[in-house]
């Protein structure tokens, strides 16, 4: 007995199917999984990022990347004031 890579039911092993059940759980397999590529939009946005002169902080940097890369994440607190380091008396 195998399981299904995609829905996780127990299902006989044969030749054919080796990690999924049905062709059904297979295509669904193919059409969940994430692009390994970064999309040529995103390339060029990216290119636009690092030749912009403006970029007030390494906070604001930060969510702009995440904003091109990963939209689905969620946003990245931007603090635009001065950073206080804590001394150490």
């Amino acid at each position: 007995m195998g399981t299904c890579d995609y829905c996780g039911t127990q299902f006989p092993l044969t030749r054919a199917t080796r990690k999924y059940c049905t062709p059904l759980c297979k295509t669904k397999a193919c059409l969940d999984r994430k692009p390994s590529r970064v999309r040529a939009a995103d390339v060029r946005a990216l290119f636009d990022l690092l030749d912009e002169e403006g970029i007030g902080s390494v906070d604001a940097f930060r969510e702009r990347l995440r904003a091109i890369i990963a939209p689905e994440r969620r946003p990245i607190a931007v603090h635009d004031g001065p950073v206080i380091v804590p001394g150490l008396d």
